[in-house]
């Protein structure tokens, strides 16, 4: 299986990042992920990163090398990360668990299969168009599918930010999954928070696509939210793989094809200072052990035949 793959985070105008990102990866699967951690509720960021290792975590255990079953891994692992962050909410005595939004994809035999919640987005792209996104799970969205609101006017709605689904709180997330998606030559899959869908529109990222190799289109896209986004930019987030050769200088992109791997490897997003002092008080071992609890209440925590 070829593919490049690159991803970024930049802090934007926040004190914080909240937004997580990953990949992991071996020589016959690839995982992608973002979660951004609702900032209207305490431990955001506690809630993004959670999921994003616990979700790590689960294809460890399963992708030997390949994944059994893709629906059944994003199925899984969201809800082990759902049950992660409630947990972790309990023993800190919080009065309202912590939350994230997530869009999580994987990649195997040329097959890809995604799956999401709230308004964090995939983007399918083939060589010429879009070719699907993702569905928000909010209040404008509707709108949208009412036809009071058009597609371009999403990222200037004040009521933009009302989600009404999650991954962590007080009710089952209501995840939203793909059938499985045969790949073409050049298809690009871009996972991304509001935070750079709200300034870049889909036409532009397709443009970006088709003009630079991966890792610069990503670069370009980013910087160009950031300055849209202003002084109060939000938290901007990527992680995207452009399947089969890669027709550009290959630079630092990562080739699928030269892994030769027979167990995984993983790129999370490095913490800044920032983010560090954020998450200070989240008891990374507690934390650590609630993922792994979760994972093992179910039995994910063990390779599946």
């Amino acid at each position: 299986m070829k593919y490049v793959v690159y991803q970024a985070s930049r802090r934007g105008g926040r004190p914080v990042n909240e937004d997580r990102v990953a990949y992991a990866y071996t020589s016959d699967a690839l995982f992608m992920v973002v979660a951004d951690g609702m900032g209207g509720h305490n431990h955001g960021q506690v809630a993004s990163q959670m999921l994003v290792q616990t979700m790590v975590s689960l294809f460890q255990a399963r992708a030997i090398p390949r994944l059994p079953n893709l629906q059944g891994f994003l199925l899984d692992g969201i809800y082990a990360a759902h049950d992660a962050i409630n947990e972790y909410a309990l023993r800190k005595g919080l009065k309202d668990p912590p939350r994230t939004t997530c869009v999580a994809a994987v990649v195997q035999r040329g097959t890809a299969c995604w799956a999401h919640v709230g308004d964090s987005r995939l983007y399918h792209f083939d060589k010429r168009s879009l070719v699907e996104r993702t569905r928000d799970h909010s209040a404008v969205q509707q709108l949208v599918e009412e036809g009071l609101l058009d597609e371009d006017q999403i990222s200037l709605h004040p009521d933009r930010n009302k989600l009404y689904n999650s991954v962590g709180g007080y009710a089952l997330p209501d995840i939203e999954i793909s059938e499985l998606v045969p790949l073409k030559e050049g298809d690009v899959l871009l996972l991304c928070s509001d935070g750079v869908w709200g300034e870049i529109k889909d036409r532009e990222m397709l443009a970006t696509l088709r003009a630079y190799p991966l890792d610069r289109a990503i670069r370009h896209m980013l910087d160009h939210a950031e300055f849209r986004g202003g002084r109060n930019c939000d938290n901007l987030s990527m992680v995207a793989m452009r399947y089969g050769e890669e027709r550009f200088d290959e630079g630092e992109l990562v080739l699928g094809d030269d892994f030769g791997l027979d167990g995984f490897t993983t790129q999370l997003r490095q913490l800044t200072p920032q983010d560090r002092d954020s998450v200070r008080d989240m008891d990374i071992d507690q934390a650590v052990a609630e993922i792994h609890a979760a994972l093992a209440k179910y039995g994910l925590d063990k390779p599946t035949a």
